[in-house]
């Protein structure tokens, strides 16, 4: 598998690196619950800006990033998710763009996403913002109604890579078990052939194994939950260390 390192975080090697989101709606929640993290052992976090209620102030984003810098040493990846890929709100190209300009600048995070069906020129122009100030790159595209044909997900991955994501992310919602069997066998797949770290989940309970398997399969990645989920199937922190030692080989 590729690897892709972040601080001290070496993404793509070992145990799959668990992130713990943080989706709070103003800045008391989300500092609460960063805290609440104090004595969980996780590897990075995950700011879900799209919970944000003041996202459209970027001077509250840069203060809210500069707090949570100062609680973690750990990788910060900062997330909007959009309303069309099951996130909370919706931004124009325009909005979504400033905003990404403003947090890379700060250099206060370590990693963005970018949704891949933004349309290739906003990723293009994000990506150049990122890497122009050594922030890497989660590409992203999420499916919550379905999981697409095994072609369609091998295609999209490719298209990331090509774009230049630095990581490769794909979640998909499974309506039957072999739903889940052919995301997990397509990561196995892909992990031997891209040069990216891959991060694939099947969503849901259905889908919980692709969360805490992710070393066999090839899924660099695994978001968990302490205390709130930010997205269907997500295993508390707690649990899911307690699984992926279990799962680990040497």
């Amino acid at each position: 598998m590729a690897v892709c390192c972040v601080r001290d975080l070496c993404i793509g090697e070992g145990k799959p690196k668990i992130c713990l989101p943080i989706v709070g709606k103003n800045d008391k929640d989300i500092f609460k619950q960063a805290k609440s993290f104090e004595n969980l052992k996780y590897d990075l976090v995950e700011l879900r800006i799209d919970f944000y209620e003041d996202i459209d102030k970027n001077d509250k984003v840069v203060t809210l990033l500069n707090g949570l810098r100062e609680i973690f040493q750990c990788p910060i990846l900062f997330t909007y998710r959009s309303l069309r890929e099951g996130g909370n709100i919706q931004l124009t190209n325009q909005e979504y763009v400033e905003l990404i300009k403003t947090v890379c600048e700060t250099h206060l995070i370590d990693i963005v996403d970018i949704e891949l069906m933004s349309g290739n020129e906003v990723v293009f122009q994000l990506i150049e913002i990122a890497h122009q100030n050594h922030v890497k790159v989660i590409m992203s595209n999420h499916d919550f109604d379905k999981t697409p044909t095994l072609l369609e997900m091998k295609e999209r991955l490719e298209k990331m890579e090509i774009l230049g994501g630095d990581i490769l992310k794909i979640a998909v919602m499974p309506n039957s078990k072999k739903d889940v069997l052919d995301l997990l066998h397509l990561t196995m797949e892909m992990s031997g052939k891209l040069n990216k770290p891959l991060v694939t989940m099947s969503m849901g309970q259905m889908g919980v194994i692709s969360r805490i398997c992710g070393e066999l399969t090839g899924s660099a990645i695994t978001f968990a939950s302490a205390g709130k989920a930010s997205a269907p199937g997500q295993i508390a922190v707690e649990d899911m260390n307690v699984l992926l030692e279990a799962l680990h080989h040497d």
